[in-house]
């Protein structure tokens, strides 16, 4: 067979657990196409729902992954080291032989919490980090203090869920920003007026330099007590791709064209949160779940068309809502336009809170729905497009 045979993809998140669901789905036994999905775990963390194992709303962020992947999938439990683009090889930090490949799927995701995070902070940057936080919050006494750092999504959906949660806990926001600066003004008063009901302090324009035992210190000198600090400001990528000598952007992530093919390699591609495309078909996509499934989904139809002598065309994709959880009981669901731009749209309080867990249902069931059929997930056009 001419074609390439040996699919790798690196990361088993979102974006390469759909595209490895779709590849699979697309080519038969007799086709004698691999598929290898590379992951430092054996399982799926729904990174969606670490804020409610962190705050004790649920017992799990974890879905066995046999539970998701396409049987032509093999899963191998391993962290790539470097990745030899020339010779197509991707050597592991756990040593032994290399894993050679034809077509290489860069979709190893981001870090929760950024690389200027102060010594001292809990995170939510995977489920043992979680659970850190959910025993250290069982620990404190009433009136005890958990100050939450970043009023981004993951700040929000953290601290509303531990108000609801531990009602006897003081929960203090801490920012460098505005809160809800990224919504409508009606979605912005929705949003203030839950954290107000739910007894959450805010503190805007507010940067933490340092955090030492249960004391934090502020830039202009001050100190607060904190029983308990979690750190949710910012994203960053592994560092994969520049050490291993591909194209990247200032962040450290893979630089790709409008198919998400690797500008310098044409045998890799890559697909969300690491890999950054042209500012025509991406530049309204944000980190995130509901942009690394459309991409992943599109990077598998690239290679797809690759592999059968076909040119890749440019990714499409576009947002509806932003969805926001606010406890168990409230949500807020912010319309967009396809580029991300708010609308005046807003759907509140508990018809929010049910839309938006039906729409983390429905991140596995998407995935799922791949594994059953290939090319089922369909998703919004981008901005000036239609499908």
């Amino acid at each position: 067979m001419s074609v390439p045979t040996r699919v790798l993809i690196l990361g088993a998140g979102y974006a390469g657990l759909m595209a490895a669901n779709r590849i699979a789905g697309r080519f038969g036994e007799a086709e004698h196409v691999t598929i290898t999905l590379l992951n430092p775990v054996a399982d799926f963390v729904e990174r969606i729902r670490l804020h409610e194992l962190a705050a004790g709303t649920r017992e799990t962020a974890v879905v066995p992954m046999s539970s998701l992947l396409h049987e032509r999938v093999d899963p191998f439990r391993g962290t790539a080291a470097r990745i030899d683009a020339e010779r197509r090889l991707v050597y592991l930090t756990e040593g032994g032989e290399p894993l050679a490949y034809d077509v290489l799927l860069y979709g190893v995701g981001s870090v929760q919490g950024g690389e200027s995070r102060p010594d001292g902070a809990l995170t939510l940057r995977d489920p043992a980090e979680a659970r850190r936080v959910r025993e250290r919050l069982s620990s404190l006494a009433a009136g005890s203090c958990v100050t939450v750092i970043g009023a981004g999504l993951t700040g929000i959906e953290l601290s509303t869920e531990i108000a609801e949660r531990h009602p006897h806990l003081r929960v203090r926001i801490l920012t460098r920003g505005t809160a809800g600066d990224d919504l409508s003004p009606a979605g912005k008063r929705s949003l203030l007026r839950r954290m107000r009901a739910l007894g959450i302090e805010l503190a805007e324009h507010t940067e933490v330099w340092a955090i030492d035992d249960r004391l934090l210190t502020l830039a202009d000198g001050r100190t607060l007590p904190s029983a308990c600090t979690v750190w949710t400001a910012g994203f960053s990528v592994p560092d994969l791709a520049r050490a291993s000598g591909l194209p990247v952007d200032e962040s450290g992530r893979l630089l790709v064209d409008q198919t998400l093919t690797c500008t310098q390699y044409p045998t890799v591609f890559g697909a969300g949160d690491a890999v950054r495309a042209p500012r025509e078909v991406a530049g309204q996509l944000r980190m995130s779940c509901a942009a690394a499934l459309p991409m992943g989904a599109h990077a598998a139809d690239s290679i797809i068309a690759r592999m059968t002598r076909h040119e890749p065309t440019a990714l499409s994709a576009g947002f509806v809502l932003r969805c926001v959880s606010l406890g168990r009981r409230a949500g807020l669901i912010q319309g967009v336009y396809a580029d991300d731009r708010v609308r005046r749209i807003v759907l509140r309080c508990r018809t929010a809170a049910l839309l938006k867990e039906r729409v983390c249902q429905m991140t596995l069931s998407w995935i799922r729905g791949e594994r059953r059929r290939s090319g089922s997930f369909t998703w919004p056009a981008g901005p000036g497009t239609t499908r």
